[in-house]
């Protein structure tokens, strides 16, 4: 049950003198000391019927809700939870949070700048990368074009070069399928936490 209709269901059955007992007030002839402000003569009327109250002092009053609002300085979904815990009403779910959406709407937009930052991150590497494979495949083609034409002209360093550029090249291959499968276990995790979020 969401806190509107919790709340709606505690003005409609639960009332003043259950939650004024829960403070340890005691009310007679309807009235009692108002606890949220110094007086010595009862101004508070309690209205059993329409389960309200108002001080005819300090001009605070309002349904069972508004007086554990004004006790327990909170707001409306706490004090709702807290008349429900403390009756064991059983409206909400215990592990219910009132602030949940809220809460939930600020971690999607943070998960959502994270797998950004990610993505931004792995195509930045692949980018890299791929420059990196550009300069050596340039390098090997001017060293190919060497080999064919004179084969002695290579150094031992460019001949080693050369044919470690396959492998290297594969390897570079391989790092960026490592990147983009990475890419796509994220966006997954993001699926899957939108989903359960």
């Amino acid at each position: 049950m969401n806190i509107k209709m919790a709340g709606q269901v505690i003005r409609d059955s639960v009332t003043m003198d259950t939650v004024l007992s829960l403070y340890g007030y005691r009310v007679k002839h309807g009235f009692m000391c108002c606890p949220f402000h110094g007086e010595k003569e009862p101004s508070l009327k309690v209205y059993q019927k329409t389960g309200g109250w108002h001080c005819f002092g300090c001009g605070r009053g309002g349904s069972v809700i508004d007086f554990v609002m004004e006790h327990e300085n909170c707001n409306f979904p706490t004090a709702v939870r807290a008349i429900d815990e403390a009756l064991h009403l059983g409206l909400m779910d215990p592990h219910e949070d009132p602030m949940k959406a809220g809460r939930q709407r600020n971690l999607q937009h943070s998960l959502d700048a994270f797998v950004d930052a990610i993505y931004a991150y792995c195509d930045a590497l692949i980018a890299k990368i791929e420059a990196e494979q550009l300069r050596a495949t340039r390098e090997m083609m001017r060293l190919e074009d060497l080999r064919k034409d004179d084969i002695q002209q290579i150094t031992a360093d460019e001949w080693t070069r050369l044919l470690a550029w396959k492998d290297e090249d594969q390897y570079n291959n391989d790092r960026k399928d490592r990147i983009e499968d990475f890419k796509e276990e994220v966006a997954a995790w993001r699926r899957k936490a939108r989903r359960t979020g």
